[in-house]
């Protein structure tokens, strides 16, 4: 059996520019979504998986963030504030004192997944991660049932020859925000503000970037648009 995977970083710095006006006055991720913050979703996840210890970027409205989770139960929380929000490849270079030198969770703050059965997303990437060949381990989501994805070249990364699990109905598939990384990539990457696709691509070059498929249902809540969609699928999914 695999070691567990111990850290998590969860990207949370983000202006949420496309939620406006409600992110003029609180950070994205206390966005509610069912009546819960949308960040709730993904610590629970990390929680019950048995993530041991976090590390989530801050920035845009950071002090109401930081109050929040430090009031969380769960496990221990290091912030890595940003004094301008870095993106997401940024971001994860900024946190790089704070990872360690194991392999990580990474999560967006605005996914919200659930799992088919006991097998959950979190374990199966744990049980397919390989450190000695990746670099990356991305959980990929068919793009027919992927709500609230709004187009972009995530599919270019999701290819059969580098994704297990592969079904040739359920693609086109996206990347779904979910994913494991060795912070070795970070050591050399660039400072300031830049996308991870930057490293996903080197990864993808040196064949160390591989992807699993998500079983289960997948929501990106990056708009009022697709928060109403959520809402309104989390409520019929509940009503089964």
């Amino acid at each position: 059996m695999r070691d567990k995977i111990k850290t998590a970083m969860v990207l949370a710095a983000g202006y949420g520019t496309r939620l406006k006006p409600a992110t003029d006055r609180m950070p994205k991720p206390l966005i509610p979504v069912a009546g819960q913050p949308m960040i709730s979703y993904a610590l629970a996840k990390l929680q019950a998986y048995g993530i041991e210890e976090l590390v989530i970027n801050v920035s845009h409205h950071k002090e109401q963030l930081i109050a929040w989770l430090r009031a969380c139960p769960g496990p221990a929380i290091k912030i890595s504030e940003e004094a301008q929000p870095l993106e997401t490849g940024g971001g994860l270079k900024q946190a790089l004192p704070l990872l360690g030198n194991q392999a990580v969770f990474t999560v967006n703050s605005d996914i919200i997944w659930t799992d088919d059965g006991p097998d959950t997303a979190l374990e199966r990437l744990a049980r397919y991660w390989d450190d000695a060949k990746m670099d990356f381990l991305l959980l990929a989501q068919s793009k027919a049932r992927a709500i609230g994805h709004h187009g972009g070249e995530d599919h270019l990364f999701v290819r059969h020859d580098n994704t297990f699990e592969w079904n040739g109905r359920e693609a086109p598939y996206i990347m779904a925000g979910i994913g494991i990384m060795h912070p070795r990539v970070l050591r050399d990457a660039p400072d300031g503000k830049f996308s991870v696709k930057v490293l996903w691509r080197r990864a993808l070059d040196q064949r160390r970037l591989f992807c699993l498929p998500h079983r289960g249902a997948w929501y990106q809540t990056g708009t009022a648009e697709d928060i109403r969609k959520t809402e309104a699928e989390m409520k019929a999914k509940a009503g089964q």
